[in-house]
């Protein structure tokens, strides 16, 4: 890249969200880092695009595509740094080719969970149009790259967490890896520094991404969180206070604090919720929180918070994944079941919404196991007005312990629909994974949608019927069958329904299964569809095996 001694330099951040209202923090945390040294402030002018979600299997996605490409290349930039995530990395890889066509002197970064060293040490990226790849945390290692860009210093084989080569022909040189920081102090905040955009925060609806902490108490094989951090560092409760009462101010009404485990150090935890009660903010709140790292006092200062105002609902992410302790142990993660209950009886006593997650498809896991974890879930929500369920295809991600393990168990992964999805296991044929797959399905759209519980997790409307849930329950009583044999029947009916749409959920392979349970089960599943199947059903006459009747879907 030719240096420009007197005129500014243009530098892009370009991240594409997880959902409609999100945004991407960890580009805002690159520039508020950058901006803290003069001499980056004086020679580089750095904007930052926000684009809400792109859904994989959209017709309209190459329209929006192209829109981004035109922007960015519209600002003739010296540098595009890309935020990659499993929902995003395609989307900017047509980007990143359009760029080089348009205007191929512009260097092109790729950062984010998605660039692993180990992925790029071992070829992965050489063949994308990409000239530096960024692994682990950012923020330094883009600082001394803008450094280099414009003054040939520092010396780029020194700068850790960094990979470049000198053409698109050649293979990455691997750096050092980067070392974490030490605590979050560090990092300039980007909201009180005001970096972050006030459009962005002013967008109908947003949700507004804050950081208490980053590390992580677990090392879960199929998690990269944790991957370069050796230790969990936390920020200062002033500072959480002074970014909340930012956000608010100018009119969000939604905060996700984005850590792995909100209470990974409960007093630490307490004390940020005392300090959000004493400022009496107005704002919902979102958490993950791993089963067991609760106690009656943090789940009351949870339910104090709530009835300050009525507009400030919790919502807890809990990661359960599987009830199965040899797989649980196989993932790191020996959390027993009673850690859950536990867990989520204390929510529940403070009227505090629960997403629970699961995983379809873990390591090893066959299809009898997936079926208790759905039949054990469901049972524990009967009882429940406040809750959500979650389920997630297993993801290969980059750079994972998962990967070795999958290798070793010969699991398939694919990216031809859903990013780094599992396609089948020697214990989980692709029969049973796609059988698993419209059960879930099934199971997504009866359980997160209006007339299940006090409110819809897709679209946060309220809803005080809960006709369908318990219309579902009479069912299951009145038949005296399982709550996955009356998934089952519902999968049938539901398979011959769809089948004259064309939906995905008839196709052969059920292509885009987790954008089909996110985007389209409420859609093409009305509540008068499931209150008619529901009210109609009769016990068929399974053969003494109960083999269930989902079995003829596969061989049409």
């Amino acid at each position: 890249m030719k240096k420009q001694s007197n005129k500014k330099m243009k530098a892009m951040l370009v991240g594409i969200a997880g959902s409609h209202n999100a945004f991407s923090l960890s580009l805002y945390n690159l520039k508020a880092y950058a901006f803290g040294d003069p001499m980056i402030k004086k020679n580089w002018n750095i904007d930052v695009i926000q684009h809400p979600l792109i859904n994989f299997g959209e017709t309209f996605n190459n329209k929006k595509l192209s829109d981004l490409s035109k922007k960015i290349i519209a600002k003739k930039p010296n540098l595009v740094g890309f935020s990659c995530y499993m929902w995003n990395f395609d989307s900017f890889i047509k980007i990143a080719e359009n760029l080089k066509k348009k205007i191929p002197n512009t260097k092109i970064i790729l950062g984010g969970p998605e660039i692993a060293t180990d992925y790029v040490k071992n070829s992965h990226f050489d063949k994308y149009p990409v000239d530096f790849c960024i692994s682990g945390e950012g923020e330094l290692t883009f600082l001394e790259l803008l450094k280099y860009l414009k003054t040939n210093t520092p010396d780029i084989t020194k700068i850790d967490g960094l990979s470049y080569r000198k053409n698109l022909k050649k293979p990455f040189i691997v750096n050092s890896k980067r070392k974490p920081f030490s605590s979050l102090s560090e990092i300039p905040s980007p909201f009180l520094e005001g970096i972050v955009s006030e459009e962005v925060l002013a967008r109908n609806g947003v949700e507004a991404n804050l950081e208490t902490q980053r590390g992580c108490n677990l090392r879960c094989s199929y998690c990269i969180y944790h991957k370069d951090m050796d230790k969990v560092s936390y920020s200062e409760i002033k500072r959480i206070v002074k970014e909340v009462r930012y956000v608010t101010k100018r009119g969000v009404r939604k905060i996700r604090f984005v850590d792995a485990n909100f209470s990974s150090n409960k007093d630490h935890a307490k004390s940020v919720m005392k300090a959000l009660i004493r400022e009496r903010f107005k704002t919902s709140l979102f958490f993950e929180l791993i089963p067991g790292f609760i106690d009656e006092e943090l789940a009351s200062l949870f339910g104090k918070y709530t009835k300050l105002h009525p507009e400030n609902h919790i919502t807890i992410g809990v990661g359960v994944q599987t009830i199965n302790p040899k797989i649980l142990k196989l993932m790191r993660r020996t959390i027993r079941k009673e850690k859950f209950e536990m867990t989520f009886k204390l929510l529940q006593k403070y009227d505090i919404y629960t997403k629970i997650d699961l995983i379809i498809g873990l390591p090893e896991e066959d299809i009898s196991s997936i079926e208790n974890t759905m039949e054990y879930m469901v049972d524990q929500l009967r009882g429940s007005r406040a809750h959500l369920l979650c389920c997630h295809v297993m993801r290969g991600l980059p750079g994972t312990e998962l990967m070795d393990i999958a290798k070793k168990n010969k699991m398939t992964f694919s990216s031809r629909n859903e990013p780094h999805e599992l396609i089948e296991s020697p214990t989980l044929p692709r029969s049973d994974m796609l059988k698993s797959l419209r059960r879930t399905g099934v199971l997504f759209r009866l359980i997160n949608h209006v007339g299940w519980a006090d409110r819809e997790f897709i679209y946060g409307k309220t809803s005080k019927k809960t006709n369908i849930r318990d219309l579902f329950f009479a069912t299951k009583d009145r038949l005296s069958i399982s709550n996955v044999q009356l998934i089952d029947l519902i999968v049938d009916k539901l398979y011959t329904h769809l089948k004259s749409i064309k939906s995905w959920f008839s196709m052969p392979d059920f292509p885009y299964a987790e954008t089909w349970w996110w985007a389209h089960s409420s859609r093409e599943i009305t509540n008068e569809w499931l209150i008619t199947c529901l009210s109609n059903l009769q016990k068929p006459a399974w053969n003494n095996n109960q083999k269930k009747i989902y079995d003829r879907i596969m061989v049409n």
